[in-house]
């Protein structure tokens, strides 16, 4: 046999096995890339169930929300009456975003922060907060300093049955004047150069004093 021969030969012998190494490199990979499509698919499908059940949480939330907000203010302002819905948005097309929209008697759409009033505005805000931490299973207490300032006094009486409600298994530490009924009630009292806490014993009436205490002996 001619050495030419046998050069041809040989190279047609790797060229086999350079085809066989390659076609079974191909097999490999659509098997992979099946394997990959159906892998796609189940996370897919998934997404899809967990979108749902997700939206279904979210909308059984706001609902839950909207509920307890519009049953007090119900009871808040009897003769003028005010409800909110909560809507789901994409803020800018893409961040998930809740908005408050406030309706009046008439059907009428508010806008919360020029057409109603401090008290209104606070009431839905601090029932908001109540909510979310009810919900989500945190912590619940709930610590403030004067968000319920913008209240009437008959308001505050509704938020006074509230409270009492909701104290039965939720803490608040609040700094608040009219909310006298529910709870200890504290002072800080400022005896020379050092502030206290002190319990009130009996009734509170809302009292302020403006001077400094004398130091105890």
């Amino acid at each position: 046999m001619s050495t030419a021969l046998t050069t041809v030969l040989a190279r047609a012998e790797a060229d086999l096995v350079r085809k066989k190494k390659l076609q079974d490199y191909y097999e490999k990979m659509v098997g992979e890339y099946n394997s990959n499509v159906v892998h796609l698919r189940n996370l897919t499908e998934a997404q899809q169930l967990l979108s749902a059940v997700s939206e279904k949480n979210t909308m059984d939330t706001l609902d839950f929300i909207t509920g307890v907000i519009n049953r007090t203010l119900a009871e808040m302002f009897p003769a003028d009456t005010r409800t909110i819905s909560l809507e789901k948005i994409l803020y800018a097309g893409k961040h998930p975003h809740v908005n408050v929209q406030l309706v009046d008697g008439a059907g009428n759409k508010r806008d919360l922060v020029v057409q109603s009033g401090t008290g209104l505005r606070q009431v839905v805000s601090f029932l908001y907060t109540v909510c979310l931490i009810q919900m989500t299973g945190g912590r619940k207490l709930l610590i403030s300093d004067e968000i319920l300032s913008g209240l009437h006094p008959e308001a505050k009486k509704v938020i006074n049955t509230v409270l009492e409600v909701l104290a039965e298994d939720m803490q608040f530490i609040m700094v608040e004047y009219g909310l006298n009924d529910v709870g200890k009630i504290y002072n800080v009292e400022k005896r020379g150069k050092v502030a206290r806490v002190v319990e009130v014993d009996g009734d509170y009436v809302n009292q302020v004093f403006t001077d400094d205490l004398q130091a105890p002996n």
